[in-house]
């Protein structure tokens, strides 16, 4: 399908992926303790993303800017000391984002879930609030 041309412009550099569904997720390790590396990096996925705009426009598609997030995972002891710049694509800056959801699992940057386990708390809360006012009727 049209997901392999954009596997073979990911692996040329060096960034990781993932596909769901019309979703293209894009991973890089960054290294903050080694700034030539950690720019580096950056940079690949820079260009690996000028160069999946730029398929999708030979083949008639389109990369939504307004969907496309960027998020540093790093524990809260790393995040304080890493330089976490925004991203630039095509005309526009992306900036990093505190939460991202992928398969309805919410990560935030400091990787300690407590956003995603808030949430849950607060559907079950919610579910046992009805459960509890069906009994009434019975």
């Amino acid at each position: 399908m049209y997901t392999r041309p954009l596997m073979i412009i990911a692996e040329r550099k060096s960034v990781k992926y993932s596909f769901y569904s019309g979703d293209i997720q894009l991973y890089i390790s960054l290294d903050p303790d080694n700034e030539l590396s950690f720019s580096t990096s950056l940079k690949n996925l820079e260009y690996c993303l000028a160069d999946i705009r730029l398929w999708m426009i030979q083949n008639i598609l389109r990369l939504n800017d307004n969907k496309t997030n960027i998020i540093y995972l790093a524990s809260s002891k790393c995040a304080k000391s890493l330089n976490m710049p925004a991203l630039q694509m095509g005309g526009s800056s992306i900036t990093p984002i505190r939460s991202i959801q992928n398969l309805r699992v919410t990560f935030d940057k400091h990787i300690n879930m407590y956003k995603h386990i808030t949430s849950i708390c607060l559907v079950v809360v919610y579910h046992l609030k009805n459960i509890h006012c069906s009994k009434i009727f019975y």
